[in-house]
């Protein structure tokens, strides 16, 4: 229930606040005093789209606040209120067209606000009327009506799951259109790549084998020079090192130096042995074979090509290979996945189907009795012989998601469906859309029948009528404002009328009307009792000028508004 609801600076409101009451809150006044305002200032409490030009002139912001307490217990997801049973929105809209929300000083997002406002309360008028003439929205009320929210989520689910399959199931097909060349090409990669028989840093191991291949004969050549130098010709090294170690022989037995020296030259007189044995080995080792420079030539060709083709080196090359053949694999199994994915959407499409049905036919159910009350309803509100069905229809195709008696039909995450209310407002006519039939005054009651129907499965705790009262006078508003007055016996009612036969049914009255403030015109509020409220009675009767018998019609009126 909204307990105050407090404006600064929106459109012509300076600063207002406005006390709530349980049961029917009227608001009455001239023309442009300012009391749609009102409704647009809780409308953006609830998360309505703002617009910098509701900003009053010369301020910086508009600022709408509005306590709210809770009786019933809403399934608020959106937020973690620190009190569940009481809590303040503020709205801030700023002239740079930037927008906040708050709920208990904490910061919402506009989409959050939206979800909590659509659980507090219902706002319906003139140019909220359309809504009821789109057909899109037939569905939403019929299952509210029936109470279908937890089936439509699970319904909802299933249909999305429905789509993720197909799209899988569209990827595979597409995998195996491109199957057959995909899987050729990589055969044949993995079949190249095998028969190359490929070792570990065999390409740097060829490499150097072609590099001692080409300058065989240089080896050679450098080792015989060595080998000569060393130990065949004349004053050789070996030769000279074994003449030293003679001579150093003849004086060890005066010197321990010259004993440590003939050792180190007998160490180096062996180690030059060695490397004279290692030399000619060397030499040997190396002799030029072109059969086998060929080999080593083509080898590195083809290593070369494999490197071009699949990796900077043997280890990526080898890997290639490895991935290819996962993927082989993955192409051979895509046979399988695809009966195996076909044969589960078929499985969930009668599962999703079935949910259809179901909620379809709980909806047929639902929507028989909510005829039956909206014609009630409708006669309550002097629409009399009125006719309100609700139309079923379905769109076969071979494509729709639902199977229903062997027979696909289209739908989304709401079914199968299409729900159309038609009206026959006069007796003898046919009935047709609400578009094409409905009058201005016959949608004001049509919604408040419909609304009348739903009251007890809406979730909302407060109902606002902006001037539901268009097209309608006479008896026909007496019967407006007594379905009022019941609907206000469980909901907080908030309605702004220009009709006194509904003013008058009004436990809370208010009179909006324009003042000054520092020479500018302002919209103000004041609540009326006793004879304030005779007087704005009387007003609605006869206009400005009120005489005894205007005031005498008024007393009347309240006195059979509190009947």
């Amino acid at each position: 229930m909204i307990e105050t609801l407090h404006i600064n600076n929106y459109a012509l409101i300076e600063d207002l606040t406005i006390e709530f009451k349980p049961g029917l809150n009227i608001f009455t006044g001239s023309t442009g005093a300012g009391k749609t305002i009102i409704i647009g200032a809780l409308g953006l409490a609830f998360g309505e789209r703002a617009s910098e030009e509701a900003i009053r002139t010369g301020a910086k912001a508009a600022i709408i606040e509005t306590e709210v307490s809770c009786v019933t217990n809403n399934d608020f997801t959106a937020v973690e209120f620190v009190n569940p049973d009481s809590y303040i929105i503020r709205r801030e809209i700023k002239k740079d067209g930037r927008s906040r929300a708050f709920i208990d000083n904490r910061q919402v997002t506009l989409t959050n606000l939206k979800e909590i406002g659509g659980n507090l309360a219902d706002i319906t008028g003139q140019h909220r009327q359309k809504g009821l003439t789109d057909p899109t929205s037939h569905i939403q009320i019929i299952d509210i009506y029936a109470h279908l929210e937890n089936e439509n989520d699970e319904l909802s689910r299933l249909f999305r799951k429905n789509n993720n399959l197909k799209s899988e199931l569209s990827t595979l097909q597409k995998k195996q259109d491109d199957w057959a060349a995909e899987k050729e090409l990589l055969e044949f990669q993995i079949k190249e790549i095998e028969l190359a028989s490929l070792e570990e840093d065999e390409d740097k191991r060829l490499e150097q084998e072609k590099l001692q291949l080409v300058n065989a004969e240089k080896i050679k050549s450098v080792c015989r020079i060595c080998e000569n130098s060393l130990f065949t010709e004349d004053g050789s090294a070996s030769e000279r090192i074994k003449s030293s170690i003679k001579e150093l022989d003849r004086i060890v037995l005066f010197s321990d130096k010259a004993e440590s020296l003939k050792n180190k030259l007998n160490e180096l007189s062996i180690i030059l042995d060695e490397s004279g044995i290692s030399i000619r080995e060397m030499a040997e080792s190396f002799e030029y074979d072109s059969g086998r420079l060929e080999i080593v030539e083509d080898r590195l060709v083809l290593i070369k090509k494999l490197k071009r083709k699949y990796g900077q080196n043997i280890n990526e090359i080898t890997q290639y290979c490895e991935n290819a053949k996962v993927k082989v694999g993955q192409y051979e199994d895509i046979n399988e996945a695809l009966a195996r994915l076909t044969k589960d959407i078929v499985a969930h499409q009668i599962i999703l189907s079935e949910k259809a049905q179901a909620i379809s036919a709980a909806r047929r159910k639902a929507a028989a009795k909510l005829e039956k009350q909206v014609v009630k309803h409708l006669t309550d509100l002097a629409m009399k012989g009125a006719d309100f069905k609700v139309k079923f229809m379905t769109n076969q195709s071979d494509s729709g998601p639902y199977l229903v008696e062997m027979k696909n039909f289209t739908g989304d995450e709401t079914g199968f469906d299409i729900i159309e209310f038609l009206i026959c407002p006069n007796p003898g006519e046919k009935l047709k859309p609400l578009a094409s039939t409905a009058s201005g005054g016959e949608l004001s009651r049509l919604m408040l029948a419909i609304i009348s129907a739903l009251i007890d499965s809406l979730p909302r705790e407060t109902l606002v009528f902006d001037e539901i009262d268009t097209g309608i006078s006479g008896e026909v508003a007496s019967q407006v404002g007594k379905k009022l007055q019941k609907l206000a016996k469980n909901s907080q009612v908030i309605c702004i009328t220009h009709l006194q036969q509904i003013a008058s049914r009004g436990e809370t009255h208010f009179k909006v009307y324009k003042g000054k403030s520092k020479g500018r015109s302002v919209t103000k509020i004041k609540m009326l009792e006793g004879d304030q409220r005779v007087a704005e009675i009387a007003r609605l009767l006869a206009g400005e000028k009120i005489s005894e018998i205007a005031l005498d019609g008024a007393n009347q009126l309240l006195q059979e508004g509190r009947s």
